[in-house]
């Protein structure tokens, strides 16, 4: 009787393991969705808004997920507060502690955290077109994991599912 308990509990762990493991891919692929969305309204925020970064912070601490909401928000009251310091210095920093827990990737964090150092150009069709070519790059890091997705999540639960047979004829 204990041994049949014993296996179920080692089938049902093995099998929530694998379930975390998809569940962090589905996260994944959500904040890149929504790095997608900030960045395009940066871009379109900066092309037909003619909006400064502080000023884009402001609107994007009203319009982000909550999540990633205080962070904007942090960026603007620190710009508005420190005149001396940089805007890029306060990005970085607030972006990393935003990003730190977020499933992504580190390259994939990097194109946020270094977007502000894209945007030394004059012109706001040039900031533009460097802002897009960030998107383009998190749009391809979308696609992939979103087509990835299935395939991973199939494996992930039968891997789990034969390691905790495997684990209970180990152990029983």
């Amino acid at each position: 009787m204990f041994k049949i308990a014993g296996f179920f509990c080692i089938i049902a762990g093995c099998i929530g393991w694998g379930i975390s493991k998809i569940t962090e891919e589905q996260s994944r692929i959500r904040h890149l969705r929504e790095l997608i969305r900030i960045i395009k309204r940066m871009q379109d925020e900066i092309s037909y808004g003619k909006h400064t970064l502080p000023e884009i912070c402001l609107i994007l601490s009203e319009y982000c997920d909550v999540l990633y909401r205080p962070y904007f928000c942090h960026v603007y009251e620190h710009i508005n507060q420190c005149e001396g310091a940089g805007f890029e210095q306060v990005w970085e920093e607030q972006m990393c502690q935003c990003l730190r827990e977020a499933p992504l990737t580190g390259e994939e964090k990097n194109i946020l955290i270094n977007l502000p150092q894209n945007l030394g150009l004059q012109e706001e069709k040039l900031q533009a077109q460097s802002i897009g070519q960030s998107m383009d790059l998190l749009n391809r890091r979308c696609r992939q994991a979103e087509d990835a997705y299935e395939n991973r999540a199939k494996m992930l639960l039968s891997v789990s599912v034969l390691a905790g047979v495997f684990l209970t004829i180990l152990l029983l």
